[in-house]
This record gives C-alpha cells, sequence and structure tokens, in this order.
C-alpha cells in the first residue's frame, strides 16, 4: 500500500510519497496502519520531508 502526505507551501502543493509494506488481514487495517506511519514520519521528519 502506497501512502501519500502533502502539504501546500507558497501556492504549491507539495507531496512526499512513502510504502507499507507489510501484509493486513483486510484493507481496514492497512489504511489504518497507513496513516498511523504518516503521522510517525511527519512527527519524525516535520518541515524536512518537504524540504
Amino acid at each position: 500500500m502506497c501512502g501519500v502526505i502533502e502539504k501546500e507551501i507558497g501556492g504549491e502543493v507539495k507531496s512526499h510519497r512513502f510504502i507499507r509494506a507489510d501484509r493486513f488481514a483486510g484493507k481496514a487495517d492497512a489504511v489504518e496502519m497507513t496513516f498511523l506511519k504518516a503521522r510517525q514520519i511527519i512527527d519524525q521528519n516535520g518541515e524536512r520531508l518537504f524540504g
């Protein structure tokens, strides 16, 4: 599953893609874990994510 983190900076949308290579029992679990991973990436990298 692929996730995308986006932020508008100076009128331009910047994006960062990441891949979840894990396997899950169902789509709902995969979506939940993708959101958790996105939050973790944002917390760890902050503004550097789009630099």
